[in-house]
């Protein structure tokens, strides 16, 4: 973190301040911050496997002697912070500059002068007079419901603080879509968008134990827009907020244990999430075969995960299972593959987020509509306060079979190597590097190029890349 005095900026702001408010009841104090990343794609034989395309994964992609892609990437975020002294009002404001490609589009190439900055966030956060520690916050924000169910920025308000000593809530209404935004729509009948209510709740009731609860409830009517389209490789609440109808309610919960032993301290985390509801106005197209002519679906699917590790001096070991429940029938009426509706999740560097986050098979914790089976084990050491270096080893499947190409049905997708290498020189500053090598598996076949598809895996997939980050 950085004060914005230290910017050439602060002269001009105080400037504006004092002129514009000669009267003020609080003093004012202003913060700048940054997050200036460049990350480089090193090596990686699969080009189209991580061209961020699909949302939940890609068809037709892994190719015979795939092209390889080599490629410097940036992505900025700046955000302002401007407070009263006791920080009963604080306003915040943040920009990106996002996905420029070094020497490609017209912000990268020569003379770099293209339009590429966006609002990235956009809101106020301001103390309930009575008691400055319950807070509300208006705008476009991070929400965060569950990092596996919704875990991004949207329009929103947000209410949040203690209940107790160990218990603290948030509240919150988004609305991600809206009906209201065409130029031929009919009168606003009010919740008509793609609206969500939410409730989390979260306490420490022991030293060792904490735990969490949420329950999401969403609601969409716009169907009047059209017919809508699902896909596979789109299988997120977002795609579709803008064509469908649905009623889903979300209820999980969280726990973290941790247990300090002698010389080392055992823990053990846990979420579950359970999905129930209807879904109408789209129909459903799958990975293979033809599109489902049903335009109502009931929803009712669930998502289970388990963390169990012990810290041992400077090394850290992990495992990881979860599950996401997938679709077995793509012709029927149900769906029984959890959905998530927004989310960035990089637990594998192959088919999720890696260094280069906008280039990615797939942003969520499942892959299509067959959900997600891993298990991760995953190895942390801090050589020094400065150089960390892990290693991970995923075993990759689905949660339902996937159709390959010789009429046959699998759902292994391979076993997944990796390592990072950390090193930071300062607080603010990273260098790091990381590399993923998928032995495939039978089930890889199904995501293969049509010439390529006969019922067994033929493409493995590396990938190496690195970063430089600075973070004030």
């Amino acid at each position: 973190m950085k004060a914005l005095k230290q910017t050439g900026l602060y002269p001009a702001i105080v400037l504006a301040h004092i002129t514009l408010a000669s009267t003020a009841v609080h003093a004012a104090k202003y913060e700048f911050h940054g997050d200036m990343n460049n990350r480089f794609q090193a090596y990686s034989n699969q080009r189209d496997w991580f061209n961020g395309s699909g949302l939940t994964g890609k068809e037709g992609t892994l190719k015979d002697d795939g092209k390889s892609e080599n490629f410097g990437e940036l992505k900025y975020r700046f955000w302002f912070e401007a407070a009263t002294d006791n920080d009963e009002v604080r306003g915040v404001y943040a920009t990106e500059i996002g996905g420029i490609r070094y020497g490609e589009g017209s912000g990268g190439d020569y003379s770099g002068d293209g339009t590429n900055v966006e609002t990235r966030w956009a809101y106020v956060d301001f103390g309930v007079p009575s008691n400055l520690a319950h807070r509300i916050k208006m705008g476009l924000q991070p929400v965060t419901v569950d990092k596996h169910l919704w875990h991004e920025t949207a329009t929103s308000v947000m209410a949040k603080g203690p209940l107790t000593t160990a218990w603290d809530y948030q509240l919150l209404w988004g609305r991600g879509d809206s009906s209201n935004e065409n130029a031929a729509e009919s009168d606003d009948d009010g919740f008509d968008g793609a609206d969500n209510f939410a409730v989390n709740l979260d306490g420490q009731v022991s030293p060792d134990l904490h735990i969490g609860g949420f329950v999401l409830y969403q609601i969409n009517d716009q169907v009047s827009e059209g017919v809508g389209s699902i896909d596979s490789t789109g299988y997120e609440l977002k795609a579709i907020a803008d064509n469908s109808e649905y009623d889903v309610t979300n209820v999980g919960g969280t726990f973290d244990f941790r247990s300090p032993l002698s010389n080392s301290e055992l823990f053990l985390k846990g979420t579950a999430i359970y999905q129930t509801g209807t879904i109408k106005g789209v129909n459903f197209t799958p990975l293979s075969g033809a599109t489902n002519p049903n335009d109502s679906y009931d929803l009712g699917a669930y998502f289970l995960r388990g963390d169990v590790g012990i810290d041992i001096g400077a090394t850290t070991f992990t495992y990881t299972l979860w599950y996401s429940s997938g679709d077995d029938d793509a012709n029927d009426d149900n769906f029984d593959a959890f959905i998530a509706t927004d989310v960035d999740i990089n637990e594998s560097m192959i088919f999720q987020e890696n260094f280069t986050d906008d280039d990615y098979f797939a942003e969520t914790a499942y892959l299509l509509d067959k959900g997600y089976l891993m298990n991760k084990f995953q190895v942390d050491h801090k050589l020094s306060h400065q150089v960390t270096i892990s290693g991970i080893a995923i075993y990759n499947a689905l949660a339902e079979d996937v159709t390959l190409g010789d009429g046959s049905e699998d759902n292994s997708l391979g076993f997944e190597f990796g390592g990072r290498l950390t090193y930071k020189p300062n607080q603010n500053l990273e260098l790091a590097a990381e590399a993923a090598y998928l032995v495939a598996d039978d089930a890889m076949d199904a995501f293969e190029e049509p010439a390529l598809q006969d019922g067994d895996a033929d493409e493995n997939i590396t990938h190496i890349a690195g970063r430089v980050r600075y973070k004030f």
